[in-house]
């Protein structure tokens, strides 16, 4: 199993395109996958965060100018854009048709789709219906663009595993629709055992991310009575990637053991390093963990 490291931008706040490219050329990390989103004036003047003033973040409306610094500044540093990454909302074919106008700019080869939350307000089925009929159209724009639209294993969503998002791809065609897979967001919804959900994926498992997360009870002593009948609330956060509840080893062995040659995307929202360091020790963690097994 070749080694190819990405990095998602959200990943790394404080760095703008062209620190983000030289950290991750130093660091060993070829690919990027730009976060694409709007960023809100009254945001800017925010410190860096990773879903508000994000400073490596392309805006989705970017006209020549900003496409094009994007592009020299992966460039200037040899590495691959390979996804544009937005927040697009399941139905909007005309944002996602822009969002793949940028990535056939940027050389990228996948965008992400969008897919319903579910917060039991709707039917399953209904948004099950309502996400394929979208998918129908995305898989049009595809085969036009020649991007591949990947749908997100992810919490509080319709497709939180992978068995879940296997049934929203699974009538459409692996070349233009694909899921992308992520244990660390399992964690908090739709855990399956790693080697079964990835053998279903098959030829749609097209991309994975890398992060870790982690359940704990909770802190206040008042509601730890040891009562084994009192309820008490559990709670889930982002960990390092080799401490977390996701053992990271073992995917990587189920993933070499289907064949997966594809990219690993490194997402570490546990703000344990500074962002070069966290660059640097994802490669390290990676290539020790690929020897080992």
């Amino acid at each position: 199993m070749a080694l190819k490291l990405s990095v998602f931008t959200v990943a790394a706040p404080d760095m703008t395109p062209e620190q983000l490219c030289e950290a991750a050329a130093a660091s060993g990390i070829d690919g990027i996958e730009w976060r694409c989103k709007e960023t809100a004036p009254h945001l800017r003047s925010e410190p860096p965060s990773f879903w508000g003033n994000n400073h490596c973040t392309l805006s989705p409306s970017a006209d020549e100018t900003e496409i094009n610094r994007f592009a020299q500044a992966a460039a200037k540093y040899n590495r691959q854009a390979i996804s544009v990454t937005p927040y697009l909302t399941c139905g909007d074919i005309e944002g996602t048709e822009q969002i793949m106008r940028l990535a056939s700019k940027l050389g990228a080869t996948m965008i992400r789709a969008g897919v319903p939350g579910y917060d039991r307000s709707r039917n399953y089925n209904e948004l099950f219906n309502i996400t394929t009929s979208y998918l129908h159209e995305v898989e049009q724009l595809a085969r036009t663009y020649n991007i591949k639209a990947i749908i997100e294993t992810h919490h509080l969503t319709i497709a939180p595993s992978a068995s879940l998002a296997h049934r929203l791809v699974s009538s459409f065609n692996p070349d233009h629709i694909g899921v992308l897979y992520d244990p660390g967001n399992m964690v908090y919804e739709g855990y399956e055992n790693y080697r079964m959900g990835l053998e279903l994926l098959g030829p749609y498992l097209a991309h994975v991310h890398v992060k870790n997360a982690g359940w704990q009870p909770p802190a206040h002593p008042a509601q730890l009575t040891g009562d084994p009948l009192q309820s008490i609330e559990w709670s889930a956060g982002w960990r390092p990637i080799a401490n977390g509840q996701v053992p990271w080893k073992q995917v990587l062995r189920d993933l070499k053991a289907v064949g997966y040659d594809g990219w690993l995307g490194l997402e570490d929202f546990s703000q344990t390093f500074d962002t070069p360091t966290m660059l640097q020790t994802y490669v390290n963690q990676i290539q020790t963990w690929m020897e080992e097994i």
